[in-house]
């Protein structure tokens, strides 16, 4: 539970890491708070707690495979979380964009006059132009949007939701009775309570 609710800290540059403490012990959470990549930690503290659980004999052999593979899961997922965070859209691509709308947007009222006024429905080319010029220009900014998705933002995934229902199944797997209740939308933002 202290795995995606950390990645959820990390990607969104929220240094509330005291929202892991429910999650972790005291010494682990000393671990966790001092590491700089806190979700890489916590990883790795479940890689030696598999390792412990194989030593006192708690784990077998296969099920130690099946954990580590399923961290190795999470850390690629991690790791193309932080990619898509860190890595920034080639400026040509967000240049050109915003150029060939622009450009478009200008040269639609001369593709749209022949027509028109041979129709003699010359007037529609203003509110024409203007409703292509708002699809084009809301299309654009949506690309834009989407370059971020783990800024907070109410276009951003919806982590603290995805989070919660994590935390909610786990304790619910564990057969722990009060579990909380599901992120509610706010403002058209998730919020945890």
């Amino acid at each position: 539970m202290a795995w995606p609710h950390a990645l959820r800290l990390e990607l969104r540059k929220i240094p509330e890491w005291q929202e892991l403490r429910p999650f972790v012990n005291d010494a682990d959470y000393a671990i966790v708070e001092r590491a700089q990549n806190k979700p890489n930690a916590i990883l790795l503290l479940l890689g030696r707690r598999i390792y412990d659980g194989m030593a006192t004999g708690i784990l077998q052999g296969f099920d130690s495979f099946q954990m580590e593979g399923a961290l190795a899961q999470l850390s690629n997922l991690q790791a193309a979380c932080e990619r898509i965070k860190t890595i920034p859209v080639p400026r040509q691509y967000d240049y050109f964009t915003r150029l060939f709308v622009l450009i478009f947007i200008v040269l639609t009222p001369f593709g749209l006059v022949r027509p028109l006024v041979s129709e003699n429905v010359a007037i529609l080319l203003i509110p024409l132009t203007l409703l292509v010029a708002f699809v084009f220009t809301i299309l654009e900014r949506t690309r834009e949007v989407n370059e971020a998705p783990f800024e907070n933002l109410v276009t951003d995934v919806p982590m603290s939701a995805m989070c919660r229902t994590i935390e909610r199944d786990v304790r619910e797997m564990l057969g722990e009775p009060n579990l909380p209740p599901p992120a509610t939308a706010k403002r058209w933002l998730f919020v945890l309570r």
